[in-house]
């Protein structure tokens, strides 16, 4: 119930951030081991559409916390141009000044923050980005319309996350794509007269991956820096338990396994020819986990034969857990264990077996950066981990593993934010410092939120209004701009009844479906839930480019053609 209402108010007036956090920069010295480390954060965009606890949007985002922002994931159309994914990624009736705009808006609090849309992703698969790079005239186009979109929504630079591209003519495509894509944003650059874009990737961490899919040689040069996806070495997709992210080996593993972990894959790639310091190594704020068979659970440890772990509350699919979760596995019973070659935890409970990082894995990962002398570390992602610090072990920090590597590597430590509801009832209040805003109250949480554009909250009716019947006379302080409130759309968990329709997400992919019934409406499935949405008026939903637009009712259901 809690769920759908705080679901429905955000599309109607917009949440802010859960509190206003200070943030303390330490100021740092010449020669300083601080100075110099960047630390990306990836955010990702389908956050947005979790439960509250779990429901995360730009406002949650603290100033100080990363020195870039990759906004998962752009895509790419037929014709390779590139496309949002989402449609509330871009402005509209029911999503406001959308995604792109809101998360630029975080700038404009965190100064030197630079944002970077990320284009692909493992769901988007290999085949587009292939035939893209194959022809110089493909790759022109991406190219092309790749910086026209970054500058268009205010992006500081362009991130590839083609994954992967294997084989000898690929991988001679793939250095082309980045070699060009550097000398155009160069070109445009002087020829706009504005800053550079800059040229990221995430890659590989795996020893056949890396060298089958890049010539790294003729990499280093073009890329400003690339992330290593220093995670996702062992998962439930085989089904032998090890470890998500391991530092470093153990004795008993033989190739390839001996080489799964962050140590040896960083090292390789310096290795095989890219500097230290534009190699970034990748902190997951997330663990992979395993339902381990009975007569496997003496020995789980890369045993074979094993199932995903229990699908968790908010994350939604079998075999990952946020940081957050796994924290309250403990908090719930799970025993805590420690690997001392691997270097990182994993949990037990039953048949549940975890691999994660936590606060100490995270240091000693950030100690290993700053001895080996990588260009820094970058997050995966910032919605997973204890962002509201209400893990009872986070002690009301806010993202503990987050401000591990912000206070290590870049002198900049985020303080504990506090509870405004305290005690309250839920229900909603007033704001203490400006009329057109309020705050929600859910189970002690406080989720300040605004009115649409020319209302006001009316503490009397406890709801927006005129500001002619608000109530209000003045405010006691102004707040910083609000992000646009967003026009009312449907939304519902699990499945969604509209008409005699009965839709659920239940076994699809998640992605864009149009509703059975009503042309003008549609559904976004994530994790089995389902969300309704409104298009614009007078659009209609096209199935085939996943968006609204003014054409697609005749290609819509037989009731409305």
């Amino acid at each position: 119930m809690i769920y759908s209402l705080l679901l429905l108010l955000t599309a109607v007036y917009g949440v802010t951030s859960f509190s206003e956090n200070e943030v303390h920069r330490s100021i740092r010295k010449r020669g300083d081991p601080n100075g110099g480390f960047l630390r990306p954060c990836y955010f990702t965009n389908w956050a947005q559409y979790r439960k509250p606890r779990a429901k995360y949007v730009p406002e949650d985002y603290i100033p100080g916390l990363c020195t870039h922002i990759l906004f998962a994931f752009g895509w790419m159309k037929e014709d390779f141009t590139v496309k949002a994914f989402d449609p509330a990624d871009l402005p509209n009736d029911w999503a406001g000044q959308g995604m792109y705009r809101r998360v630029n808006a975080l700038k404009q609090k965190d100064r030197g923050l630079k944002t970077l849309i990320s284009i692909g992703g493992w769901s988007f698969g290999t085949r587009l980005f292939e035939e893209m790079a194959k022809t110089e005239a493909g790759r022109k186009t991406f190219i092309d319309s790749s910086i026209a979109f970054a500058r268009k929504w205010d992006f500081d630079g362009v991130d590839i996350d083609w994954e992967y591209p294997k084989g000898p003519s690929v991988k001679d495509h793939f250095t082309a794509l980045i070699n060009e894509l550097r000398a155009a944003v160069e070109a445009e650059a002087v020829s706009a007269e504005k800053t550079r874009l800059l040229v990221t990737a995430a890659v590989s961490a795996g020893i056949a991956t890396i060298d089958q899919a890049y010539d790294i040689p003729n990499l280093a040069k073009p890329f400003d820096f690339v992330n290593l996806m220093s995670y996702d070495f062992w998962g439930a997709w085989d089904g032998v338990v090890g470890m998500n992210s391991p530092l470093y080996s153990r004795k008993d593993l033989q190739e390839p396994q001996k080489h799964w972990n962050v140590d040896w894959a960083a090292k390789h790639w310096v290795e095989k020819g890219m500097p230290k310091e534009k190699l970034l190594i990748g902190i997951g704020t997330y663990g992979r986990g395993f339902t381990v068979k009975e007569e496997n659970l003496a020995n789980p440890l890369n045993s074979t034969g094993n199932a995903p772990a229990k699908i968790t509350e908010f994350v939604q699919e079998a075999g990952v857990a946020s940081y957050y979760e796994l924290c309250e596995m403990v908090d719930n019973g799970a025993e805590r264990h420690w690997h001392v070659e691997h270097q990182v935890p994993y949990l037990t409970k039953g048949n549940q077996w975890w691999s994660y990082d936590d606060e100490e894995s995270v240091y000693k990962k950030i100690a290993y950066v700053k001895k080996e002398g990588f260009g820094g570390a970058f997050v995966w992602t910032l919605d997973f981990d204890d962002f509201n610090g209400k893990c009872s072990k986070s002690n009301g920090q806010p993202y503990p593993l987050i401000n591990i590597i912000a206070k290590e590597l870049g002198g900049v430590e985020v303080r504990r934010t506090l509870n405004t509801c305290g005690n309250k009832k839920d229900g909603f209040y007033k704001s203490d410092t400006s009329c057109s805003h309020f705050i929600l109250c859910l189970e002690g949480s406080a989720y300040p939120m605004s009115c649409p554009s020319g209302l006001q909250y009316s503490a009397e009716k406890g709801h927006c209004v005129r500001p002619s019947d608000s109530g209000c006379v003045s405010p006691l302080a102004t707040l910083p701009t609000p992000p646009p409130s967003i026009s009312p759309f449907t939304t519902t968990s699990q499945s969604t009844t509209v008409g005699s329709s009965n839709f659920s997400c239940h076994e699809k992919m998640d992605g864009f479906y149009p509703d059975p019934i009503e042309c003008s409406r549609f559904y976004r499935c994530v994790s089995g839930q389902s969300y309704h949405f409104h298009c614009s008026p007078g659009t209609f939903f096209n199935p085939k480019s996943s968006d609204c637009d003014s054409i697609s009712r005749d290609i819509c259901h037989p009731k409305y053609s």
